[in-house]
């Protein structure tokens, strides 16, 4: 499942309802690159899978109870299970227009976060406190992303922000319509146009909105139709 900005609204709803106010009773590496927790919460347990798999990350509860998949625990999992194990989660969020979820956790050792990142090949795991990484799934530093670095000790950035993009919420067909107008690439894809302009338009759901307009996915821009897109 493809976890776009809406597609993680409505889990981070589904959390809220469902999750908040638990306990943190277990922590475990499911692979190289998740992590489970066991949570109680509504009197009962449920059971939390976190993965930063650059190919298809994961966020979500699943029904059976998680086993540890590694021979030998990854730094941030023990890292994870040595502050946050007996923890509660005091708030789940999502700033707006990202791809990112923060679990809001209270512990022994003060109010942490537990920042999860599906974004495909930039997919990451932090564990933060005031604003400073402890440690996360995947390392980046500045030869590698000079804009974010991730590292133990090194502030958290967030993601840029999406310059320049419209609030899908307030659009007009008139917006639309002035998109498509101001492509300059004669081969640019509608669905290209969607995403390039649109705040949380992720490919999957450009072409879905295309192919409800009446349209080929694979359809040129130059002969779009703004009120059909619009409608759809």
């Amino acid at each position: 499942m493809y976890l776009d900005v809406f597609t993680l609204s409505a889990l981070v709803d589904e959390f809220m309802d469902t999750l908040v106010g638990g306990r943190i009773q277990d922590v475990l590496d499911v692979d190289e690159t998740a992590l489970g927790l066991e949570i109680y919460a509504h009197h009962k347990r449920q059971y939390l899978y976190l993965s930063a798999d650059t190919n298809v990350p994961r966020l979500h509860i699943t029904p059976e109870k998680l086993r540890r998949g590694t021979e030998k625990p990854t730094t941030l999992g023990l890292l994870v299970r040595r502050y946050v194990e007996g923890g509660k989660i005091a708030h789940i969020s999502q700033p707006d227009w990202e791809r990112v979820v923060h679990l809001h956790l209270e512990t022994a050792e003060g109010e942490m976060e537990l920042v999860i990142e599906p974004m495909e090949r930039r997919s990451n795991i932090l564990l933060v406190q005031n604003g400073i990484i402890l440690d996360c799934m995947r390392r980046v530093g500045a030869d590698e992303n000079r804009v974010r670095v991730s590292l133990p000790n090194h502030p958290y950035i967030p993601p840029p922000p999406q310059m320049g993009k419209h609030n899908p919420f307030m659009l007009t067909e008139a917006d639309v319509a002035q998109f498509l107008a101001d492509v300059a690439d004669p081969k640019a894809r509608t669905y290209q146009v969607l995403t390039g302009n649109v705040l949380g338009m992720s490919p999957l759901l450009a072409r879905e909105i295309v192919y409800r307009a009446g349209d080929d996915p694979k359809q040129k821009a130059s002969s779009a139709d703004a009120g059909d897109l619009f409608t759809a």
